[in-house]
């Protein structure tokens, strides 16, 4: 796959997020190894998860963004939370509801950026495959920052890892490029703003959020705490903290409610 994806979480300027992500899936928004190909499009489905005071609900469609009424109705909320994903699928895989992020999962969002040739099976996507192996591994060691190392150390070829990780009181963002991926450096790396009273994690930089965008390292691994916003970002194969940058006062309520 090579999608585009972005998390945005606090007093979010949504109409402009909504407006960045659509050029974002129809591949007019930042300049990247892609952006000169007309045929590099994320049209293959998309999804969102919508969260406000602490309830989220998920709503996906195997249809480009821009031709899903239900994209203009998202104008009309107050959101303190969005997740959104466009899909562009992986050579030989199908066009279909199953294969659209986000997947859902024991409380657990997750959208992901990337092809994985490990995974061979056909009848899930490489995604869908990733996400099972973070959540048995997780399983295993309770503690997700090593889920998640253990699953990316397991994993040998494929051109990113790139991930959001979404549960109602952590996020977790990977930004892991791989060999097949080193054409295509800036395309392959997340992207993150942090001001006074939301943060937003994408794909790219968009322009309603100004211009003091932070680019992941590669193999790192970015932490947001909810509902305080602070975030920490780690070097995934020795688990050293990078840094850790000044949190919000408060994004959102910590009362929790799930909608399937």
């Amino acid at each position: 796959m090579a999608c585009r994806m972005l998390v945005g979480i606090g007093k979010l300027p949504l109409g402009r997020l909504l407006d960045d992500f659509k050029l974002m899936a129809q591949n007019n928004n930042e300049r990247h190894e892609h952006s000169d190909d007309p045929g590099h499009i994320q049209g293959d489905g998309w999804g969102i998860v919508t969260g406000r005071s602490g309830e989220f609900e998920c709503y996906k469609n195997a249809v480009p963004c821009w031709r899903d009424p239900k994209f203009a109705d998202l104008y009309k909320l107050d959101l303190d939370f969005i997740m959104l994903h466009a899909r562009k699928a992986s050579p030989g895989m199908a066009v279909k509801y199953e294969f659209t992020h986000p997947f859902e999962e024991d409380g657990w969002y997750f959208c992901h950026n990337g092809t994985i040739y490990d995974f061979t099976a056909k009848e899930t996507s490489d995604a869908q495959q990733l996400f099972a192996l973070l959540l048995k591994n997780a399983q295993h060691r309770k503690d997700i920052t090593e889920a998640i190392r253990t699953t990316a150390r397991s994993l040998k070829e494929y051109s990113a890892l790139n991930f959001i990780l979404f549960k109602p009181d952590r996020l977790y963002v990977l930004n892991m490029r791989g060999k097949r991926g080193e054409q295509t450096p800036h395309y392959f790396t997340m992207k993150y703003v942090q001001a006074d009273d939301y943060v937003v994690i994408s794909s790219e930089r968009l322009q309603s959020c100004g211009k003091e965008w932070r680019e992941m390292q590669n193999a790192t691994l970015l932490t947001l705490t909810i509902p305080d916003g602070g975030i920490q970002i780690r070097d995934i194969s020795s688990g050293n903290a990078l840094g850790k940058d000044l949190s919000p006062a408060k994004l959102f309520s910590t009362r929790v409610t799930i909608h399937h």
